[in-house]
């Protein structure tokens, strides 16, 4: 009995003491590189946990500024972590290859009794924060597991790979590709192809120049002012596209689709659902050849039709001087076709 009393106000002291020992404070240690390039620079940027900016540099260099910023119980603690989070720059000609590496800290108990007095594990952590000027016409690529990723005014292809990442990538001249699990993706100004591929989240386009394409799963996809063509694979999100000029191929299986299409493109628009509702507005004087199917849905037009073919289930015909296919299937959702 005195010994269970013992342990448990031993317990009882060290549970007072914790959290004066467990305190700990925000540290940055800052990191500069500059390396001269020539005017078709190649940047390669891999890390596995922080914020990256890209900012354009009149410049034939990349500028790399880089922020370590972790935890620590205190300024010793801190550097021996900073020592452990590595970045290494590797420059080969035009070429400039950026990584993190996380070091092991051999010296650092992973006891429970270690953890509870404040010394930590052995795994050294931290962000690893960038802002990196590059020269006009650099390839950018960029590699990182979760973090913001911001990208501006830059004249050269970016391409972006990652997990759950927030991506904002405005004012880009070239193409751009970008590939993540559960991003949030805002791109705008883009004058060059876009390619997506988000297994679920948001993506949000604006004033695209160049074709456009999305592969998202889930979550929403919202397109406005595109010219290009658009095409647009998924299972549940929800789709709402404006586009300007260019052609449209879609499919989803739920999910409500809503187009506004100025219907300039001599190439075909194809939208299919399983289950999701389509609406399709389209200019009061456009042409062209129309198929609508639902198999259980309703079928709406608001555009005047030579009728070709009608039943239930399916309308087919033409209005206007005709001209390019127009396809909307849905198996029980309805369709509507309506006019500005």
């Amino acid at each position: 009995m005195r010994k269970s009393l013992l342990i448990t106000a031993l317990i009882g002291i060290i549970l007072v003491q914790l959290p004066c020992r467990l305190i700990a404070d925000d540290f940055r240690f800052e990191y500069q590189r500059v390396i001269k390039t020539g005017p078709e620079a190649v940047l390669n940027l891999e890390f596995v946990h922080g914020d990256v900016t890209i900012l354009s540099s009149e410049q034939e260099k990349i500028i790399i500024d880089a922020t370590k910023q972790l935890s620590a119980v205190n300024g010793d603690e801190a550097q021996m972590v900073a020592d452990h989070i590595e970045i290494k720059v590797e420059h080969d000609g035009n070429r400039v290859d950026v990584t993190t590496n996380y070091l092991r800290m051999h010296n650092r108990s992973q006891s429970f009794w270690s953890k509870l007095l404040g010394r930590g594990g052995e795994d050294s952590f931290g962000d690893v924060n960038w802002t990196i000027q590059v020269p006009h016409g650099c390839k950018i690529s960029i590699v990182n597991s979760s973090g913001a990723i911001n990208v501006d005014n830059i004249i050269g292809s970016v391409a972006i790979r990652g997990s759950a990442i927030d991506v904002k990538l405005t004012n880009i001249e070239g193409d751009v590709a970008v590939e993540c699990s559960k991003g949030k993706l805002e791109l705008t100004g883009i004058e060059g192809s876009v390619n997506v591929e988000n297994s679920s989240g948001t993506t949000v386009g604006e004033l695209l120049f160049g074709d456009v394409t999305v592969r998202q799963a889930q979550g929403k996809v919202d397109l406005k002012f595109i010219e290009g063509d658009i095409k647009v694979k998924s299972t549940s999100a929800s789709i709402s596209i404006r586009q300007d000029r260019g052609s449209l191929d879609l499919s989803t299986s739920t999910g409500r689709v809503d187009i506004y299409t100025g219907l300039d493109s001599p190439r075909d628009y194809y939208v299919s659902t399983e289950s999701g509702d389509i609406k399709l507005s389209i200019p009061e004087t456009s042409s062209g050849n129309l198929r609508i199917e639902s198999q259980t849905g309703d079928i709406k037009t608001e555009m005047p039709i030579a009728i070709k073919s009608m039943t239930r289930k399916q309308v087919e015909g033409s209005f206007g001087s005709g001209g390019v296919k127009i396809n909307l299937t849905s198996i029980s959702g309805d369709v509507t076709v309506a006019q500005f």
